[in-house]
């Protein structure tokens, strides 16, 4: 799971800041947010203009380097903040895997150009490079990589990226917590539920329809009594039109409308987020952790409420970001695992708050008070 991430000097965001997911309280209630001391269901707020968005681009900027997965570029125009001399963007993950924490971090230049990497399990550095330090020097010291000879000169891509492709590592304990950590960015997904429904990570196709992705993969039925649990009292369809499968809602006995006509924002919304998370209950496919931006831009607080109790059910961790202040709420989740953002701190409102919180206190009403501080 994802620990902690600290990032300075990328968009909106001049000065270092960190979201700690190991920040938690001691509750009782809504224990299935948290997983080993780590936040796993967790919705940031935050004013406009906070950098909600700029944070989840910011951690997932970690695909562009380790995987062959699909990213947004135009998300990325305007890498470094603009309000800064210092051109030099830097990324910090810490993940915990077996037991053991996982540091990655790197540096990058304003275009996006990797400057340095390093990549630490515990106080054990096993890759290190920094290019403005020395353009020849590389620090490898994974068993199984010990006759690999690089120029960096060369190499215009992570080296990390490059031990994972081309080296075959021993078979110890390190080398599998490195695998994990692999597995984990490379299922990493974000999405947005505004109308440009666009996304980074866990596929390489930058394109996909849909509706016909679901039917073909006879997932129809299974999309049918999602709608249904969300409230959806539509009957949905469906045929082959201009030789693509297409969504249809029905009306009485023969009566049909494409779904992309006659559907609701609300109802839009709902079947992005049923397309990334349809094979979330099998392991091998579910992401690994889910950034939605926006995810109830479209949605009744009480759609909301339902996404969100979906969420926590799955093993996967989410961080969400919200306006609706209908879902800050100890019902829901508790107070370590809603977040306020800014753009020169994130804390939760656990540690937000100048008092201790508990179940009966009531965090919409502290957060529209003024509470959490910024």
């Amino acid at each position: 799971m994802l620990k902690s991430f600290t990032v300075s000097n990328f968009k909106l965001f001049k000065n270092k800041v960190k979201i700690d997911f190991s920040a938690t309280g001691d509750y009782s209630f809504n224990t299935e947010a948290i997983t080993n001391g780590i936040v796993k269901t967790a919705i940031m707020y935050g004013k406009n203009a906070s950098g909600k968005s700029s944070l989840g681009l910011a951690i997932f900027d970690i695909v562009a380097n380790l995987t062959d997965h699909y990213v947004d570029r135009y998300q990325y125009i305007n890498f470094h903040n603009l309000y800064s001399d210092n051109e030099i963007v830097s990324f910090e993950y810490v993940f915990s895997f077996s037991n053991a924490d996982v540091i990655y971090s790197y540096t990058k230049n304003s275009d996006g150009r990797l400057i340095s990497e390093k990549l630490s399990v515990g106080d054990m550095v096993f890759a290190e490079y920094n290019r403005i330090k020395s353009n020849k020097k590389v620090n490898l010291n994974f068993k199984g990589s010990e006759n690999v000879v690089l120029n960096l000169e060369r190499l215009n891509f992570s080296i990390i990226r490059f031990v994972k492709s081309n080296i075959l590592l021993a078979n110890d304990r390190i080398n599998k917590i490195f695998e994990e950590f692999y597995a984990f960015v490379d299922k990493m997904l974000m999405f947005w539920c505004l109308e440009n429904r666009g996304f980074i990570g866990y596929s390489p196709a930058p394109k996909q329809c849909i509706a016909e992705k679901i039917i073909k993969d006879g997932l129809f039925s299974d999309l049918q009594n999602f709608f249904k649990a969300a409230g959806f009292e539509d009957v949905l369809d469906h045929a082959i039109m201009n030789g693509q499968e297409q969504l249809l809602i029905k009306y009485g006995n023969n009566k049909t409308l494409d779904f992309n006509h006659a559907a609701s924002s609300g109802m839009k919304s709902l079947l992005l987020v049923y397309f990334w998370l349809r094979d979330i209950a099998d392991i091998t496919k579910c992401p690994s952790f889910i950034f939605i931006d926006d995810f109830d831009a479209f949605y009744h607080f009480e759609l909301s409420y339902f996404i969100i109790e979906r969420l926590k059910s799955y093993n996967c961790q989410v961080l969400l970001t919200a306006h609706n202040t209908s879902v800050f709420t100890n019902d829901l989740l508790r107070p370590d695992c809603y977040y306020i953002c800014s753009k020169d701190e994130i804390v939760n409102a656990r540690n937000a708050a100048k008092q201790e919180l508990r179940f009966g206190h009531n965090l919409e009403y502290f957060y529209k008070g003024g509470k959490f501080g910024k």
